[in-house]
């Protein structure tokens, strides 16, 4: 009878380590499809999204993710939430909220995200400053990152960025933003990639923008991305962008009511189908 019992443990604990060991395969296929090591390093905001994440120049209420140096330009305090679903599987979606304020000639911020379920985790969590000086905007952002395989690993490492946006004329901006400046590592046999992006932004009119920027992630091979927005209402927005790498279309659309404010995106991914996006902001106080 115990001999019996014993088994029955051991094909449970065999049938669990199955289930973790299936669920890690296919969440490394999902993070290979997408050309990154880590989900950690995705960029929320449907805004972003729906540009083909190219918004590294253009200043946005979820700068605190895509490049800090853009949190500088509004005078705010608010609150945001932003729900990223690649595929309709339980644990392949990112959810984050993020907090800015500006105090005293400098804005700051808050954010956290986690990607993942109980068999496979990543999460982060961050603080990010910014200023503003004339034509000049500077970010600086460090977070803490944390990546758990249940029963296998748990580790952490400290993750820094900073970013600066340039305004030389009313017609275009420039924009920098360099990820793991700090060279991070998770596994010793693994080093986080360090990202530089470069961009800008056109200011076709007023109710039309182009974005452009290029990914250089140290070692490997740079990305490509372009997005257009055009503003069908003072408080409605389309937009659109590619990844000529990824082979990725995107598109989405915004609105502003109030104080409050939404974004969608959705974007076709070859191998994988339809991703989605959908934010919200809330404006406290400010301007």
């Amino acid at each position: 009878m115990c001999s019996f019992f014993l088994e029955i443990i051991f094909l449970n604990l065999f049938l669990k380590k199955i289930l973790i060991l299936k669920h890690l395969i296919a969440t490394i296929l999902l993070l290979n499809v997408f050309h990154t090591s880590s989900a950690q390093y995705t960029s929320l905001g449907a805004e972003n999204y729906a540009m083909a994440n190219s918004l590294v120049a253009f200043p946005n209420r979820t700068s605190i993710y895509n490049n800090p140096a853009g949190m500088s330009f509004f005078k705010e305090t608010s609150l945001g939430l932003s729900y990223f679903r690649v595929l309709p599987v339980e644990g392949f979606n990112t959810l984050g909220a993020w907090a800015t304020t500006h105090k005293k000639e400098f804005s700051f911020g808050f954010s956290a995200d986690s990607f993942g379920d109980q068999f496979y985790k990543e999460s982060r969590a961050g603080l990010a400053i910014s200023k503003k000086l004339d034509k000049v905007s500077m970010g600086l952002k460090f977070s803490i990152l944390n990546n758990k395989i249940e029963e296998v690993s748990s580790k952490q490492t400290f993750l820094g960025e900073f970013g600066i946006i340039v305004t030389p004329h009313r017609f275009f901006n420039l924009g920098l933003h360099v990820v793991n400046f700090t060279r991070a590592s998770l596994y010793s046999s693994q080093d986080l990639p360090t990202i530089v992006s470069t961009g800008a932004i056109l200011n076709l009119s007023k109710s039309a923008r182009f974005s452009i920027q290029l990914d250089y992630p140290l070692n490997r091979k740079p990305e490509l991305r372009t997005g257009l927005q055009y503003a069908v209402r003072p408080n409605l927005k389309l937009m659109t962008g590619i990844n000529p790498v990824q082979k990725t279309v995107h598109f989405g659309l915004g609105g502003v009511f109030d104080n409050k404010s939404f974004d969608y995106a959705v974007a076709t991914i070859p191998s994988v189908g339809l991703s989605h996006q959908f934010s919200l902001h809330y404006k406290i106080r400010g301007k």
